[in-house]
């Protein structure tokens, strides 16, 4: 198996990020949840702050998916929208985990309940 993409270390990844267009205020730190958290488990959390393209039309299907005919998208470019920023991403990503840990406890509560 080959992969396309080269191996990057963690202040390349941090790097690629900030020539994206991605504020960091905070270099270390940034640096720090790259390495406790992953490069891309947070580009999920990053991607409402990826900059969209016009609304286009297009002409071919890209990875399988299928479009309708006539219909329109925005594509998502490699560019963060401006004043997005890296703790913006690490919030959401906190919120994520609390939101999933409450909702893990209350169902177990329910399934203790229904036994």
């Amino acid at each position: 198996m080959s992969y396309e993409k080269p191996w990057k270390s963690y202040q390349d990844q941090l790097n690629q990020l900030i020539e994206r267009g991605l504020n960091v205020t905070d270099r270390p730190k940034a640096l720090h949840y790259l390495e406790r958290i992953g490069y891309y488990r947070l580009s999920g959390y990053l991607y409402p702050f990826k900059e969209r393209s016009g609304i286009c039309c297009p002409l071919a299907a890209e990875n399988g998916k299928k479009f309708k005919k006539g219909s329109t998208n925005r594509l998502v470019l490699n560019n963060y929208k401006q004043g997005a920023c890296f703790q913006n991403a690490v919030e959401l990503y906190v919120f994520d985990k609390k939101l999933r840990l409450l909702v893990l406890d209350a169902l177990e509560r329910i399934e203790i309940g229904l036994i």
